[in-house]
């Protein structure tokens, strides 16, 4: 296509290869260019005169015209001259007369006998109404040969279209001028004007001859031409669907083509979308800028411009496409063609010498009219224009034709209102362009009324055949038209001898001959002959048509008017119009097969594959055209029907559970189970049809080809029985309904029995639809029934193990699957997912699919919209609209599918919301939803179908998709969606509707606040913001009409499939410029479980709390894994940075709390740098985690998760540096007392050495001794204690305990004034008679009956005391370990000890919760002193251990023996360095490496436990379930399992305590592990050591001690806490020492101190468990903060919550357990309930205990009932199974249960008696673990 540089079309005109020059003078031209042949004999002269056009009115008119381009050839014998003369241009009507002819025009020809002349004229074209009239005559023409004749087929009269004609046969030229029929009245006569005849002159040779040549040349152009085109040749692989329906980057483009390889994917991508105007391109690829830049000399821009060289014509375009494309393509080329109009092609030629009648190709062509005779009853019919039997009229020409026959075919099918170009003609974009292959094709196209006299042209339905090129030279085309048709019309110029004989020839084929003189002014040869053939019987005076002096608009009238009157219009009597004697109904395309293969016209159907196909699908056809539809359903398809009804019905109740009565949950679902057994037994023992076997071998055992030409043959003979089947019913429905519409009111109220046959003819068409989606349905069904089954023969299971992959395969071929069954409203899930599992292992695993689905009002064209979208098959017809949902692959290649992360577009097409047939069903509302929520669920983008503004239908289903996306919200799926508005028509309707879309967003806003709140969401959701991101002008489009006209005979509409391609170009641009990780597409295997658990979840009532996915289930699991890390991470980070900070603390000279200061600084940072590194990890998993986005609701919680974790450490932080900063206070204080009492010493012995030395005597070390032990003791004896304030921890109970419980003060006095309330130990509680008090909701007689009743069967169980005796024992423990706690901290006593403590008790009794009893204020009184008594004696041992750790006197005191040594090696001048040396390193260095390697060894020992604990079991809450389960089952102990299920935290704290003490101890190498661990970090720290000897060495040489130690505290001051008071003995004297010496000889005793702990670290495996109480970072409790999670129980079952961050908005679990084992029991029966909570949850079924006051609540509710039930997200689900392990566990101790709680067992239930394999089995699947790695 040409474009000038202001990007206009500049359309090209002239003859391809003729010069521009052709016409520079109107001069008389010279006469050698005259063509004279002269030959002896048999000498041929043949005028070819082609495409001759004419383009307007008011051109200039030619005066002369010169002879001088005749080409001269002259041959002696047998000679044959051409004069082919094409494109030959008339510019107007005003132009100047030729006056004169010059004899050189006349083509002469001499011969000595049978001399032949003709004049071929081919195309020629006008383009308006009033065209200039040409007089004179040409040349008489020779005869054509009598060999020529066609053989006749039979006779026919031609119709007596005029009984008031002259009945004499010599014409008047009169009456030859204006036609057969005279002028009526009111018709103005022709004008009468002059014209000269065309110049031949002006005529060149076109690239396509009308003279037939050879095969091998004709064969090689054609094979050339597509070639050129880029198709290579016809025997190379055919062009198939699939390849036209991938989408890439240039599809999306959809630029006009620049190489001739372009082309055809430009006109097949535009067709495919429905583009009327894909055949109206320019395909003309003329560089750009070429137009206009000849240089030309004067006058030379007046020549008419040439046709660019690489310009085509549309239907060689066509042409080449059908002769490449495969036969299923050409099929949907055809009904794509059909759509917008265009004539299709019949009789394609191959490129050879023959041609193929395409009668597959157009059998997808199906079409609805109404005649004129169904217009009062307002019926209609459908049908396969195939086989429907239509009047056939076929035209062709012969020689060339001064009008444009094509034209006047399209004037005369249009209307002036509705005018289309059925037919390619000149007057088109490059339809002047001279055509290459394309002659000889014979195109179709059908007339179809609509019913309307007004409108309609035709009361009936008409064929129009038209052979394209010179009828002469395609003999084999026009024998077959003629044969074909009801009537013939053969356009022809001038009619010589030749024409004369070949329509003589014509006559004994065709049934009615109708001549058509094409030329304004006839000849006189014209009229001899025309008379002759009259009068010969050849033709009819009343068949001859004469243009004359008519323009195109009058003769397309009179062409008109004569069809109108051939074709038959039944009873209907057409005004003013005879009907015809002898109506000709006409023939059937498909009887039409027999007459090509007569006159030797190929028949594609004939093709091996094709018949094969149709032979094996006749014998099923045949049995449902004998049977009948419903028959058949019944009886061949049994899989399906009533049974699957009934098995899908029972399949939704066993989720929602609305028919249980009074029946138990379990019990109940067991009977539906049963039953669904029972019927699936049932089908497989019926088996399978003779004909579903058939079918099944069909698929299964071919391929390719010939199971594609199968199903073909299946739909098209399906959807034909169904529509006369369905067409025969509706109109019986119709009359019935209207028949009972005619009485009175009175009588029509009686009418029950029409009624009662309305309604079984409204189930009998539901019935009667039968399409190839029934067939494929009913292997589905078998693959899911045999596959359910382990029994079925291997024969049988051979077979439909092999369906999943040949379904697959027809997926990949462009197939549509259904997805969910629409006559049952379900999905058979092992099916869908088998074929889909073949899909993705044909495509490969990784790749991903970018899903669409449309949603909206039933007959809307959402089908449509996805056919012209992406050029799908989604059925539109057959009379049946969609039921259920259908999906279809499209292959994405290229660029595109990287930018879009898939390969594959889904597309998946929706039943129609807002069905009529189900609109009276109760049920519909919900079935709307359903549908929707699993249409948006699955999809990435949704389009939201609205074909009424502001209707009520659009908010309906507004309401719809906006339940649907906030479900999907919720679920973690975030769809993008867009509103399509259809039928806005204006060009404004975008920018005009600002106000449409602001009342629309305010809708959406009202919708999502109403759906919130059904959805009990109206929390999150109050506008539709919350739930998607939504662009008000992005997200609305507004989209034309589908028609442009009236149908039928309206093609669709341009602008329609304009802006649905801009839609679909805007989706995926969108979609590609997203970030990839913003919208992770998936993976055939993810789009398949997400289906699934879509499914599962869309079958209960309330969705949002019924979800669960595998998916979701296993990134959550990732993400909490994550978070635990991370958790982990920081707690270790703070627990690091607390060390160093108490250690600089504690070696802080002075001011203890400016260092803390700094260090708090430092804390900030730190926490801030980590809170930041976990948040940034925890967003670079959402980015590059592939189910990230499943979970991103949850985003939010771990965020603020991590938030708490940084608060809890930084208060944790606090506090211990609190604690630090008042330790170094304390320590101050005790050193600044011990400073004087030392300073008092010191002076001392200095006194005893001067003392000694003025003695002058040698004292050995006995008297050195005893005079320093007298000394000592005399210094003491004068030393007085410091203050040391001692709490009276009695006392303090006391008062704690009456503060308590002031109202039972004086029980508190009476029991304190017993001597029995203190004990050492926490120890059994005996419960009395006093402690409890009995209890029953039910408090008639019958259940205190009922009680004592149990009581004697049950004496010893049914004690209350003992288990009031069980909770107080409980209770014990976790007082114990709390107290535990306080006394492990090492500090001194505080009295709120006490405070804490009864807090917890109080607590604990409330909560308390037993049918049974409760616990009275005198048990309070009793625990709390017996708990408090016990606790006393512990905190006054803590206080006592303390007072002594902080008298300085007792500090003094062990440094005695230090003093001793400095005061022994002073007086006997020893060098003091290496025992210095030696003190320090054992009284200081020793304890604080010890001190130092236990502050690190509990989180290593966390590390390790996390990392190395098999299975996982110490990393993930679920894996640590599993071990607590695997715990459980090998010691397999009823108390066991009770104490689980009631103090679950208890139990799981002491065996991970277990756990950990096992694993320190266990031994690796020689060694416990605790050892190993302890050892490793003390390697690390005697490193740490010698490295900071050795830089104080070099610091300086000779210093004082108290410098040194001075200078390692620095060094070693973040990393070991060596206090100022163990220093005091060293640094005695505080001699200048050696700093070499010194360090040399602490180097040598770090030895000795490494051997020494060493040694006591090896000592630990005497007592792992008591080594690990003693660590102050206790490894069992910072494992359990992260394992256990918040530690919520269920308020039913008991069971924790699984949720393992710290902050979550709701609680939850995967798996809860039966409620019976907590002790939940039916109030009438008094048996243990089996059900677990999801069951319970999702029944009817009610509730009571002390938290709804005796009264029963509905499970349902059980949000309702308050924020401990709020909290918590129990799913409704039946489905969810009860863990194997628990099935076991209440199977084997029901009676044991039942006791414990003093109520009834369960009834038994089998199948829960399970063996340890089948509880293996469940544990590794719903846990998805590998128990031997546990092991």
């Amino acid at each position: 296509m040409n474009e000038d540089p202001e990007g206009e079309s500049i359309k090209s005109r002239g003859t391809a290869g003729e010069n521009a020059d052709d016409a520079k003078t109107e001069d008389a031209m010279s006469p050698n260019k005259i063509t004279a042949s002269v030959t002896s004999d048999n000498t041929e002269m043949e005028g070819n005169k082609e495409n001759v056009e004419e383009h307007g009115d008011n051109q200039p008119e030619m005066e002369a015209t010169s002879p001088s381009k005749r080409t001269a050839s002259v041959t002696p014998d047998n000679t044959e001259t051409e004069g082919n003369n094409e494109n030959v241009e008339e510019h107007g009507d005003n132009q100047p007369e030729m006056e004169v002819m010059s004899l050189n025009k006349i083509t002469a020809s001499v011969t000595s006998d049978n001399t032949e002349m003709e004049g071929n004229n081919e195309n020629v074209e006008e383009h308006g109404d009033n065209q200039p009239e040409m007089e004179g005559s040409l040349p008489k023409e020779p005869t054509v040969r009598a060999s020529d004749v066609f053989g006749a087929e039979g006779e026919v009269n031609p119709p007596e279209l005029q009984k008031h004609e002259q009945s004499d046969v010599s014409l008047t030229d009169s009456e030859l001028g204006s036609g057969s029929r005279k002028a009526r009245p009111g018709e103005h006569p022709q004008r009468q004007s002059s014209f000269p005849e065309a110049d031949t002159s002006a005529e060149s040779d076109p690239p396509s001859s009308s003279a037939p040549p050879e095969t091998g040349a004709k064969q090689s152009r054609v094979e050339d031409f597509l070639t050129e085109l880029g198709l290579k040749t016809p025997e190379s692989e055919k062009l198939s669907l699939s390849n036209v329906l991938n989408l890439s980057a240039k599809v999306l483009q959809n630029k006009v083509p620049r190489l001739p390889r372009d082309i055809p994917n430009y006109f097949l991508w535009n067709l495919m979308i429905v583009n009327s105007k894909s055949r109206n391109f320019k395909y003309s690829l003329a560089e750009e800028g070429q137009v206009g830049k000849r240089e030309t000399g004067d006058l030379e821009f007046l020549q008419p411009e040439e046709i660019p060289a690489n310009s085509y014509h549309p239907l060689d375009i066509m042409m080449a496409i059908f002769l490449r494309a495969d036969t299923f393509l050409q099929q949907e080329l055809m009904l794509k063609m059909s759509l917008c109009q265009f004539a299709l092609p019949l009789l394609l030629p191959d490129g050879k010498e023959g041609c193929t009648f395409l009668l597959w190709a157009l059998r997808s062509v199906v079409k609805k009219w109404r005649p004129l005779s169904l217009q009062a009853s307002a019926g209609f019919k459908e049908a396969n224009m195939v086989t429907e039997r239509v009047p056939t009229f076929s035209f062709l020409r012969l020689g060339t034709c001064s009008i444009s026959k094509s034209k006047i075919l399209n004037d005369a099918l249009s209307t002036v209102e509705q005018h289309h170009d059925f037919f390619v003609h000149s007057g088109m974009e490059c339809g002047n362009v001279p055509r290459k292959i394309s002659d000889g094709l014979a195109e179709l196209c059908w007339y179809l009324p609509s019913g309307s006299a007004d409108l309609d042209l035709f009361p009936e339905p008409m064929a129009i055949f038209n052979l394209r090129g010179d009828g002469r030279t395609f003999r084999g085309q026009a024998q077959f038209l003629a044969k074909a048709s009801s009537a013939l019309f053969v356009f022809v110029d001038n009619v010589d001898g030749g024409v004369s004989s070949y329509l003589s020839s014509l006559v004994e084929s065709a049934q009615n001959l109708f001549v058509i003189l094409s030329r304004k002014d006839l000849t006189d040869e014209t009229r001899s002959q025309v008379r002759e053939l009259i009068s010969s019987s050849v033709v009819r005076k009343e068949c001859v048509l004469v243009l004359g002096k008519k323009n195109d608009a009058e003769f397309a009238r009179l062409l008109r008017t004569v069809l109108k009157e051939i074709v038959p219009s039944g009873n209907h009597q057409v005004e003013e119009l005879p009907t015809p004697p002898s109506q000709t109904t006409g023939k059937r395309l498909e009887d039409m097969a027999a007459i090509a293969r007569r006159v030797g016209v190929k028949v594609d159907e004939d093709e091996e594959q094709c018949s094969l196909g149709r032979s094996k699908s006749e014998g099923i056809l045949r049995s449902i055209k004998t049977e009948g539809i419903e028959s058949f359903k019944k009886a061949r398809m049994t899989f399906q029907g009533d049974t699957w009804q009934k098995i899908s019905q029972l399949e939704k109740e066993e989720c929602r559970l609305k028919k249980r009565g009074q029946m138990s949950v379990n019990q109940y679902i067991n009977q539906l189970r049963k039953s669904h057994k029972v019927l699936c037994n049932a089908q497989r023992r019926e088996g399978l049809s003779a004909d579903v076997k058939v079918f099944i071998e069909a698929l299964t055992g071919w391929e390719g080809g010939k199971r594609k030409h199968f199903l073909q043959w299946m739909k098209f003979g399906l959807d034909s029985s169904s529509r006369e089947t369905l067409s025969v019913l509706r109109e019986r429905y119709k009359a019935l309904y209207e028949s009972s519409q005619e009485g009175t009111t009175e009588e029509r109220e009686t009418l029950a029995e029409v009624w009662r046959q309305l309604q079984r003819l409204d189930r009998q068409i539901t019935a009667s639809s039968l399409g190839l989606e029934h067939f494929m349905r009913e292997i589905g069904l078998i693959y899911e029934r045999f596959t359910e089954k382990d029994d079925v023969g291997k024969e049988e299971m051979s077979v439909v193990y092999r369906l999943p992959s040949a379904a697959a395969d027809l997926m990949l071929d462009g197939f549509p699957l259904e997805l969910i069954d629409g006559d049952v409203s379900n999905i058979p899930l092992r099916w869908v997912t088998a074929v889909l599992k073949a899909v993705e292992a044909k495509i490969g695993r990784e790749t991903r699919v970018f899903v669409l689905t449309v949603l909206g009002v039933q007959s809307t064209g959402k089908s449509t919209l996805l056919n012209t979208m992406f050029g799908l098959q989604f059925a539109v017809s057959s009379g049946r609209c969609t039921r259920g949902a259908f999906m279809q692959l499209i292959p994405v290649t290229g660029q595109l599918g990287a930018e879009l992360g898939c390969g594959y577009v889904m597309v998946i097409d929706t039943e129609g919301l807002k069905a009529p047939e189900l609109s009276g069903v109760d049920e519909s509302h919900e079935h709307d939803n359903e549908l929707a929520t699993l249409a948006i669920g699955l999809s990435d983008v949704t389009l939201v179908n609205l074909a009424m503004e502001n209707s009520a239908e659009m908010k309906d289903v507004l309401q719809i998709a906006v339940h649907a996306f906030i479900r999907m919200k919720e679920v973690g799926k975030r769809p993008a969606c867009y509103f399509v508005h259809q039928n806005v028509s204006d060009v404004s309707a975008h920018d005009q509707n600002i106000r449409g879309r602001k009342r629309l967003l305010e809708q959406l806003d009202t919708m999502t606040w109403a759906a919130a709140k059904m959805e009990k969401q109206e929390r999150r959701f109050t506008k539709f913001a919350d739930v998607l991101e939504y662009d008000a002008k992005l997200n609305n489009w507004y989209i034309p009409g589908l028609w442009h006209g009236n149908p039928p005979m309206a093609a669709v509409n341009t602008g329609y499939s304009q802006k649905v391609f801009e839609l679909r170009r805007t989706l995926f641009k969108c979609f590609s410029s997203q970030p990839p990780k913003k919208h992770k597409l998936s993976t055939v295997s993810e789009f398949v479980t997400w289906t699934q658990a879509l499914w599962k979840a869309v079958k209960y009532e309330n969705f949002i709390f019924s979800f669960r996915n595998s998916l979701v289930a296993e990134a959550y699991k990732e993400l909490s894994i994550k978070y635990t890390d991370l958790e982990w991470q920081l707690r270790k980070d703070i627990h690091t940075f607390v060390e160093m900070a108490e250690n600089k603390i504690a070696n802080a000279k002075d001011d203890p709390e400016r260092v803390a200061g700094l260090l708090k600084r430092d804390q900030e940072q730190l926490l801030e740098k980590s809170k930041q590194r976990a948040l940034q990890e925890l967003e670079d998993y959402f980015c590059n985690s592939n189910n990230a986005h499943l979970i991103e609701k949850y985003r939010a919680d771990f965020v603020s998760s991590i938030d708490s974790v940084i608060i809890e450490r930084t208060m944790y932080a606090d506090i211990k540096s609190n604690e630090a900063v008042q330790r170094w206070r304390n320590l101050q204080k005790m050193n600044e007392i011990k400073a004087s009492y030392q300073s008092q010493i010191e002076g001392q012995v200095n006194k005893l050495l001067q003392k000694c030395r003025q003695e002058k005597r040698s004292m050995d070390d006995d008297e050195l001794r005893k005079e320093f032990e007298v000394m000592w003791e005399k210094t003491l004896s004068t030393l007085q204690r410091g203050p040391n304030v001692v709490s009276d921890v009695v006392s303090d109970m006391e008062t704690k305990l009456i503060q308590n419980m002031p109202a039972h003060s004086h029980l508190i006095n009476e029991t304190l004034a017993g001597k029995d309330w203190f004990q050492t130990e926490f120890g059994a509680f005996r419960i009395g008679k006093d402690h409890i008090d009995r209890k029953t909701v039910d408090d008639s007689p019958q259940a205190f009956a009922f009680v004592r009743l149990l009581r004697g069967i049950f004496p010893k169980k049914c004690n209350i005391s003992q288990r009031a005796e069980e909770w107080a024992m409980w209770w014990l423990e976790e007082c114990s370990e709390f107290v535990g706690d306080m006394v492990q901290r090492r500090q001194d006593y505080d009295s709120t000890y006490f405070q804490e403590l009864l807090r917890t008790v109080d607590e604990k009794i409330r909560k308390h919760n037993d049918e049974e009893f409760s616990f009275t204020v005198r048990f309070k009184v009793d625990f709390s002193i017996h708990v408090c008594g016990v606790a006393s004696g512990k905190f006054e041992a803590m206080q006592d251990k303390f007072r002594k750790r902080s008298d300085a006197l007792e500090l003094l005191n062990k440094e005695k023996m230090n003093y001793y040594n400095s005061f022994r090696n002073i007086y006997q001048e020893k060098d003091q360095t290496k025992q210095r040396a030696e003190l320090f390193c054992k009284s200081c260095l020793e304890p604080a490496l010890m001190n130092a390697v236990i502050k690190k060894l509990g989180p290593e020992i966390v590390d390790r436990m996390r990392y190395y604990g098999k299975g996982g079991k110490f990393k993930f809450r679920k894996n640590f379930q599993v071990a607590l389960m695997l715990h459980l089952k090998e010691e397999d102990n009823f108390d066991n399992y009770h104490r689980f299920i009631q103090r679950t935290v208890s139990y799981e704290k002491t065996w991970l305590r277990r756990q950990v003490t096992e694993l320190c101890a266990a031994t690796s190498g020689e060694q416990p592990l605790l050892c190993s661990l302890a050892l490793d970090i003390l390697k690390t720290f005697i490193k740490l050591i010698k490295a900071a000897i050795k830089n104080v060495t070099s610091q300086a040489k000779e210093v004082a001690v108290s410098r040194v130690i001075q200078m390692l505290k620095e060094k070693l001051g973040s990393e070991i806490q060596i206090p100022d008071i163990q220093l005091a003995a060293i640094t005695f004297g505080d001699a200048k020492i050696n700093v070499e010496h010194f360090t040399q000889e602490v180097t040598s005793f770090i030895c000795e101190v490494e051997d020494c702990l060493v040694r006591q670290i090896n000592g630990w495996a005497n007592d792992v468990d008591a080594t690990i109480k003693t660590l102050p970072v206790d490894p069992t409790k910072e494992l359990y903060v992260m394992l256990s999670g918040c530690g919520t129980r269920c308020p039913f079952c008991g069971v924790l919550c699984d949720c393992t961050n710290a902050k979550h908005s709701q609680h939850s679990v995967e798996y809860h357990r039966p409620q019976g084992l907590t002790g939940y029991h039916s109030s009438k029966s008094r048996k243990l309930v089996t059900e677990n909570c999801t069951t319970l949850v999702a029944s009817d079924t009610k509730f009571r205990n002390q938290d709804t006051k005796g009264e029963f609540w509905p499970y349902k509710d059980y949000r309702n009932l308050g924020t401990k039930y709020s909290c918590w997200n129990i799913i409704a689900d039946t489905t969810i199974k009860t863990s194997a392990f628990w099935k076991w566990v209440f199977h084997t101790y029901n009676q044991q249960f039942a006791q414990k709680y003093t109520v009834l067992p369960a009834d038994p239930i089998s199948g829960w008696n399970l063996s340890w394999g089948e509880i293996r089995e469940d544990i590794e699947n719903s846990y998805n673990v590998r128990i031997d790695e546990f092991y």
